[in-house]
């Protein structure tokens, strides 16, 4: 069985950055997955370069920050991506304007961390919230040859948040799923007072990396010989 635990947001904020090293250093995380248009983005990308077995992927978003690209349906007048998951797709966003911006996103990537992503995903799941977004998206993986969260061989389970947070929830994932190759989407992080203000889900990051990390887990993991991995 192969193992991708996969922590969303790398960039998010620093304390939220340095609790995903963290999960990568002590705990099960092998994965990660950038937020580009992040203040921290910088500072993430070079972090990254002391942890070599961490894969870093791309975090596409449409509904956090502010756009690379100049838009007319995908930003308010100041540049900045509506909030929240369903509010983009209520204004008839453009194809163009999507492919433009997540091929900013990919090209930022790059140019930051000096190679490609090892994979593709997505703030809020945009990537695969409408098939207007899985045909631009998969045409961009094309594109550039990535392995894309929801269409690989990885199997994507994203029970690992809200009230399953837990030593016992996590166990619980892999047994259901002992015969197969997964995705755990996760969300670890230390919490300082930039992302409790900006994220409604803040504290929860420090219970992740907490079941993450604990000597529980690890033994679990070591004693059914799972493969922890990444793309």
């Amino acid at each position: 069985m192969r193992v991708i635990i996969n922590g969303d947001d790398f960039g998010y904020t620093l304390a939220n950055t340095y609790g995903i090293i963290e999960a990568y250093k002590n705990g099960l995380l092998r994965s990660t997955t950038a937020l580009v248009n992040s203040s921290y983005i910088t500072e993430a990308a070079e972090l990254s370069k002391k942890y070599e077995g961490l894969g870093v992927g791309l975090h596409l978003t449409l509904t956090l920050g502010k756009s690379l690209t100049e838009t007319k349906t995908l930003t308010d007048e100041n540049g900045y991506f509506f909030p929240g998951p369903h509010q983009i797709w209520k204004n008839n966003p453009d194809d163009d304007e999507i492919y433009n911006e997540w091929k900013a996103q990919i090209e930022k990537f790059i140019e930051v961390f000096g190679r490609k992503p090892t994979h593709l995903d997505s703030h809020h799941s945009v990537h695969c919230r409408t098939e207007q977004a899985i045909q631009i998206s998969q045409k961009l993986a094309a594109e550039y040859d990535l392995p894309m969260r929801n269409f690989s061989s990885f199997t994507f389970v994203r029970d690992f948040s809200g009230k399953n947070i837990s030593v016992e929830s996590l166990k619980k994932i892999f047994i259901d799923h002992e015969h197969e190759d997964i995705e755990i989407m996760c969300h670890p992080g230390f919490c300082d007072l930039e992302l409790y203000r900006m994220s409604s889900y803040s504290l929860q990051r420090v219970v992740e990396l907490d079941v993450l990390c604990s000597s529980e887990m690890k033994q679990f993991v070591e004693e059914r010989h799972i493969e922890l991995t990444h793309y």
